[in-house]
């Protein structure tokens, strides 16, 4: 099973300085171990929008080789 979470981080841009943001974390749970399986950085400030895109993700058992796609489509780009 696979569960997707925000993670809070701490970033650097030359033009913003330093800012907060949220990346997504996918994590594989197997026999009460939890790996590590993509990260995407930087999804977005906005905590309660990358806290709904990790919960869907986490609802449809996203492949976490999708992650970064996912995030890309979601946000736009």
């Amino acid at each position: 099973m696979y569960q997707y979470l925000p993670i809070p981080e701490q970033l650097y841009s030359p033009d913003l300085g330093p800012y907060h943001s949220f990346g997504i974390v996918a994590i594989k749970v197997c026999d009460g171990e939890e790996q590590q399986k993509a990260f995407a950085s930087d999804v977005s400030t906005d905590r309660d929008f990358v806290a709904g895109l990790a919960a869907r993700c986490t609802a449809a058992q996203l492949d976490p080789i999708h992650l970064k796609d996912i995030v890309l489509d979601s946000i736009g780009r």
